[in-house]
């Protein structure tokens, strides 16, 4: 695909370990020079978010944790980075089996979305997967969580999710982008008819 601008130059700006700002010399389509200043994930190859639905009962896997950049307990989709040799797929499996201990069969992944392309390079694939709830019963699983992690598993009904989400951003907790988008695309015929 052609994009019709012409990098100049991509100058480290700084870096730590797991992030690094740039910042990008560029002419554009009309031919003007321009910079732009974006992060990157070091030594990265994408993350995967997961939407993982518990079979029958229609449960969402969410996860609360601290992150420092929001400063903040944020509810999200369970996620990770994906290590170097590992597909989305298999990223998604361990990742769900890590932060909540569920285990379930991926039935698709969307690769290669942008994350925030106004700011960062980050690529983030989404993997649909389904869990059978049978094999858990009504207690959640142990976690296998890594060292610095502290993160909490929700368990919320699909159809509840939008309004489950605003009590909890009243409540003053913050609440991921993409899982707020996908409750909104989730009852969108609702909000349509308000």
């Amino acid at each position: 695909m052609e994009n019709n601008f012409q990098l100049l130059e991509r100058r480290l700006l700084g870096a730590g370990d797991f992030v690094k700002v740039e910042q990008l010399n560029f002419i554009d389509r009309r031919g003007k020079k321009r910079h732009w200043e974006c992060a990157a994930r070091v030594n990265s190859n994408g993350a995967v978010t997961i939407i993982a639905e518990i079979i029958p009962d229609g449960k969402l896997i969410l996860v609360k944790q601290f992150r420092p950049p929001a400063w903040c307990e944020i509810f999200e989709f369970p996620a990770g980075l994906i290590d170097p040799g590992e597909s989305a797929r298999d990223t998604a499996i361990r990742e769900l089996y890590e932060e909540t201990g569920f285990e379930g069969a991926v039935e698709h992944v969307f690769e290669d979305a942008m994350s925030s392309p106004g700011m960062s390079s980050e690529k983030m694939s989404v993997a649909i997967m389904k869990i059978d709830g049978t094999k858990y019963g009504e207690s959640l699983p142990p976690s296998f969580q890594e060292e610095n992690e502290d993160i909490e598993t929700i368990l919320v009904d699909k159809g509840e999710l939008l309004n489950f989400l605003k009590q909890k951003s009243i409540s003053g907790y913050a609440v991921d982008a993409k899982l707020l988008h996908y409750a909104l695309a989730l009852n969108l015929t609702q909000l349509k008819e308000r």
